[in-house]
């Protein structure tokens, strides 16, 4: 059986699994000392990831999306990382808890051990959603969070 060829990356600016594009490699080398996400540092970038945080309101139905808070990330684990720390900070219980299908990413299991959470998982069913049944059973005063 003949390998197929491999996944041509000629376009990707950056990859986990490739060498960075040189444009890219250039823009990380020119910007390795200055923090992008520092509004103060970079005003147009602020803009924008205050856009994107109104924008993302308004399509999840916020009742103010202007008020909306929130910040753009790096990627899902990050993401994800934050939304836990964001609601263990803002619930009133001290032993919280977050509710996640055994389907949920691993980074919510990451999560849960870096911020001391306890991390309660639920199964799903044949169609591999979360069984709510099983989410509503597991919910209690402490649960910060239901994924």
């Amino acid at each position: 059986m003949q390998q197929p060829e491999p996944q041509s990356f000629d376009r990707v600016l950056s990859s986990m699994c490739t060498e960075p594009h040189p444009a890219a490699r250039e823009a990380a080398e020119r910007f390795l000392a200055t923090n992008p996400g520092d509004p103060a540092t970079y005003e147009a970038v602020a803009s924008l990831e205050e856009r994107a945080v109104e924008l993302l309101a308004t399509l999840a139905d916020h009742p103010t999306p202007t008020d909306a808070a929130g910040y753009v990330t790096s990627g899902g684990t990050e993401a994800n990382v934050q939304a836990v720390r964001s609601a263990r900070n803002r619930h009133d219980a001290t032993d919280v808890n977050v509710v996640v299908p055994e389907s949920g990413h691993f980074s919510f299991h990451k999560a849960a051990e870096l911020l001391g959470v306890e991390l309660r998982t639920v199964p799903v069913d044949a169609d591999h959603r979360t069984r709510t049944d099983a989410a509503a059973a597991a919910v209690d005063a402490s649960t910060a969070l239901v994924v």
